[in-house]
């Protein structure tokens, strides 16, 4: 169904949303899961949304935190050749007003960085990361942030999501929400509307304000 949302700003969510970095999350946690004897497929379901120390607390919670946190992190480093654009995401992003827009991600600064650089798509002004937030998605955090940054209140704003977690967490700060279904189904994911990736995002304006035509598959 063709249908067209209007706003003041966009956040986009970085892993399934802007860069398709699931070669990397995929090897890292895997290769993890394997170390402490955990069954890679819940890991791999667990995992999304999350930053890496909350999700290591929820599966590893006798391991020593940071050690493993680090780990995680220096393998997901070590991989990130293997991140590449979502479809649709270098035109998306070409074609929105500059300081209109921004990241909002459970990734590290460096990390998330590094990956969308690799990826091809250049950073926004407004990119908030794991450590710039007390309390890691579903809490509303990391998006009232972003929109605050942007110049605009949480509910003037448009996110694209990939993850329950980040579905939550948008919803909670008052924005209208865009699954994108990169891994998860729509009923999954709960948000009010859906797209297989990017392309299927037109962008357009009208005097100040953004228009975002969706071919929604909610």
């Amino acid at each position: 169904m063709l249908i067209e949302l209007e706003t003041s700003a966009v956040i986009f969510d970085l892993d399934g949303v802007l860069v398709d970095s699931s070669a990397v999350v995929d090897q890292t946690w895997i290769e993890w899961s394997k170390r402490h004897g955990l069954d890679a497929g819940m890991v791999l379901r667990t995992i999304p949304g999350k930053r890496t120390r909350d999700a290591v607390l929820l599966l590893a919670p006798d391991s020593d935190i940071d050690a493993e946190t680090a780990r995680i992190m220096a393998r997901e480093e070590s991989l990130v050749e293997l991140a590449v654009p979502i479809p649709g995401a270098a035109a998306l992003l070409a074609q929105l007003p500059a300081g209109r827009w921004g990241i909002a991600t459970s990734g590290t600064n460096p990390i998330a960085r590094s990956r969308l650089a690799h990826a091809g798509l250049d950073a926004p002004e407004v990119f908030i990361t794991a450590e710039m937030v007390s309390r890691g998605k579903p809490h509303p955090e990391v998006y009232t942030h972003a929109a605050r940054a942007l110049g605009f209140d949480a509910a003037q704003c448009v996110v694209f999501e990939d993850a329950p977690s980040g579905v939550a967490s948008a919803t909670a700060a008052g924005s209208t929400v865009v699954g994108v279904l990169t891994w998860a189904e729509a009923a999954l994911l709960g948000a009010a509307y859906a797209v297989q990736d990017l392309r299927a995002v037109r962008p357009g304006r009208r005097g100040s304000t953004i228009l975002l035509g969706l071919h929604d598959e909610s």
